[in-house]
């Protein structure tokens, strides 16, 4: 997610088949989503890049907000990624505690203290390499990477709290 509520997400797949075309593939990608804004408004999901490389294509699509991407995922059955308001978050994970990321004392905080509408909140289902635009400030589950980056293993959940 960017510092500007749209978000980018990368779809990478196995592409080595014969029968496989890229322009086929970029054709169908295009279409599903003339599809979509149509239903939820004019270029909210974008095809942003496509690529092919060492048999593994590479779709880049933006969304213009977590509410379009999340109901992108949904309609397509892809669902990994969720954006609740701090009240949802609380009374669903707030048993657990969080890792505060500027803390070289690894200190841990209870949900309450870190899920605050303030901040944008997401929970990330694995296998997913998760990238923010804003500061990772708070997380429970996962690997932080660095302070836009959290990866989430497959069977894994993640609930990241970053700047708005």
């Amino acid at each position: 997610m960017r510092a500007d509520g749209s978000g980018q997400v990368a779809y990478v797949e196995d592409f080595k088949e014969k029968y496989l075309n890229l322009e086929e593939l970029k054709d169908y990608i295009l279409a599903e989503l003339i599809a979509y804004n149509k239903h939820y408004g004019d270029k909210v999901a974008e095809l942003s890049n496509i690529e092919l490389k060492d048999g593994k294509v590479k779709a880049v699509l933006t969304f213009k907000n977590a509410e379009t991407y999340t109901a992108f995922n949904n309609a397509k059955g892809e669902n990994n990624a969720k954006f609740p308001k701090a009240g949802e978050a609380l009374s669903e994970f707030g048993e657990l505690t969080f890792a505060a990321t500027d803390s070289e004392e690894n200190i841990k905080k209870a949900a309450d203290e870190v899920l605050k509408d303030k901040d944008n909140i997401a929970v990330i289902d694995g296998p997913m390499l998760f990238q923010t635009g804003s500061k990772i400030k708070y997380y429970s589950g996962g690997t932080l990477i660095d302070e836009h980056h959290i990866r989430v293993d497959e069977g894994s959940q993640a609930v990241v709290v970053y700047s708005k």
